[in-house]
């Protein structure tokens, strides 16, 4: 399967998006997406406008096997994020996946995946984590790994501090190691559409 990508690569600590600089996990030799870190930074910042505070969950899905689509993935998103909307009474979710695969330490492909949710009614991870697990491992895949610091709360009082804590991590995301090991109609990446326009949105 041959590693495609032509989008725009940074290799630097401070990305400037939006005439604001940030900084990010990257540096001369590892470098990042920037394409991909300019959608995080947006629907990020929708969903805080829209909801006012934000919880922030992080979570990695792992498969048996590779696969050269991102079928499973699509369809697990929506499953998870209608879970939430059910159960929580909530709208307007945003969401980051991306696609990797370091062919030389495993043998298929892997998500890192963020949801930004409505901080006024989750603000804690581990029923939603617990649901992600059971749902994931159902469709035959291996189990959700326990990630250290698992979901951010970010609020007026803390935005700043908490806002550049959640962006450092999330450009992990976006780095160029990994990606671009799959069909050529297959993406990278995908984040939700939030817009605060639009009140009917793909969320």
């Amino acid at each position: 399967m041959p590693k495609r990508n032509r989008k725009k690569q940074h290799f630097s600590r401070y990305l400037t998006i939006n005439n604001e600089e940030l900084e990010i996990n990257a540096s001369s030799e590892f470098g990042v997406y920037v394409e991909i870190m300019e959608k995080i930074v947006e629907q990020l910042d929708a969903c805080y406008r829209i909801h006012k505070r934000v919880c922030v969950i992080l979570f990695i899905l792992q498969h048996r096997e590779t696969s050269q689509n991102n079928d499973d993935i699509s369809r697990f998103m929506n499953v998870i994020k209608q879970w939430i909307k059910r159960r929580y009474k909530t709208k307007k979710i945003g969401s980051v996946w991306v696609r990797e695969w370091e062919k030389a330490k495993a043998k298929s492909h892997h998500y890192h995946c963020a949801l930004f949710l409505d901080g006024d009614v989750v603000n804690k991870s581990f029923v939603i984590l617990q649901a992600i697990k059971s749902k994931w491992f159902k469709h035959g895949n291996v189990p959700v790994n326990k990630l250290d610091n698992p979901h951010y709360n970010i609020r007026k009082e803390n935005y700043k501090e908490e806002r550049d804590a959640v962006l450092w991590r999330l450009s992990y995301y976006a780095k160029t190691r990994g990606k671009g090991y799959r069909n050529s109609q297959a993406k990278d990446y995908q984040t939700s559409r939030l817009k605060l326009n639009l009140i009917n949105n793909n969320s």
